[in-house]
């Protein structure tokens, strides 16, 4: 005996199972071809293209009139894994959403190792008062413990113990700072106060992350003739990058790309303190009525139904940006 469960289309079958709000998925069937804490063969069909998974059942409804006869069934890790992996995402999605939690500013500061005494340079391109940025070629691994001497463009120097908290490519390393002097602390915080009072330039970037190649070329020319600069990302993992490399003044999101889907991206930019107020704008081929729902949970700003149009598409952007 198999249950089988059809879906219109990826988006669906996404929101119900691998995204699912609830622990069972109710599969309209006879209730005397299923016992309670059986497994069972569970069929799902998209688009003719079958996937066959295992359930548990965990209830039961027989027929009264108003609502239809069947059986709640529900996917262990495993399973769900499966059709994670069959809609191209990660396998693991995210559990619990971190993110920075002091502002950091853009910078280009000199700074050389005491420890380990290295002769290659050393430039911080981003500094926080909990950690920085630096661009460097000395052979760092995440973990290892260093001592930085940053020089201050006021003529001060920052002294601190910092630890390498993840290697970058392109010569970048991140280090966080776990031993700081009182003097060190002062001139940290002074020489974020000025960095932060710099005159900031007006941000009119914008972020389009979609897998489908045309719709990104849509997205790009209708919203590049309209003043707007526009980065685009083909997955969730680019995507994620690219918007904490740039900082770009909104996102507009597919919700099911490879990768890291469109949940998890907003949700990781509203538990950042650098991204928190980032305008996030889904757009979706889900039914209006889930769309609402996933949008809302995930922390979205607004969302935008596909196929998109021209007007819905600048009446949106032009409610959160002014170009």
């Amino acid at each position: 005996m198999r249950l089988r469960l059809e879906f219109p289309d990826k988006y669906r079958l996404w929101a119900e199972l691998a995204k699912a709000h609830t622990d069972r998925v109710f599969v309209e069937t006879p209730v005397t071809i299923a016992k309670l804490g059986s497994r069972v063969p569970l069929e799902l069909t998209v688009g003719g293209v079958l996937l066959v998974t295992v359930a548990e059942v965990i209830g039961l409804r027989t027929e009264g009139g108003r609502f239809k006869q069947g059986v709640w069934v529900r996917l262990d890790d495993s399973e769900v894994l499966k059709v994670r992996r069959f809609l191209g995402l990660e396998e693991e999605p995210l559990r619990a959403i971190t993110g920075r939690t002091a502002h950091r500013e853009v910078c280009s500061l000199d700074a050389r190792l005491r420890k380990p005494e290295l002769p290659h340079g050393v430039k911080v391109k981003n500094l926080s008062e909990t950690g920085a940025l630096l661009e460097t070629t000395a052979p760092l691994k995440a973990g290892q413990f260093v001592e930085l001497s940053i020089s201050c463009d006021d003529g001060q120097r920052i002294e601190a113990a910092a630890e390498v908290t993840r290697e970058h490519h392109d010569s970048y390393t991140g280090v966080h700072f776990v031993e700081l002097s009182d003097a060190a602390s002062a001139a940290l915080k002074a020489q974020m106060e000025r960095l932060s009072s710099r005159p900031a330039k007006a941000r009119q970037q914008l972020l389009v992350a979609d897998d489908d190649a045309d719709i990104r070329e849509f997205l790009t020319r209708a919203l590049s003739k309209h003043g707007f600069e526009v980065l685009k990302a083909s997955g969730g993992n680019e995507a994620m990058a690219l918007i904490r490399e740039t900082r770009p003044a909104l996102v507009l999101l597919d919700i099911l790309m490879p990768g890291m889907d469109g949940v998890d991206i907003c949700k990781a930019m509203r538990a950042d303190v650098e991204l928190v107020g980032t305008p996030v704008v889904f757009a979706s081929a889900l039914d209006a009525g889930r769309l609402h729902v996933i949008a809302d949970e995930a922390g979205a700003t607004d969302y935008l139904s596909k196929p998109l149009t021209l007007g819905d598409l600048l009446n949106v952007v032009g409610r959160y940006l002014k170009t």
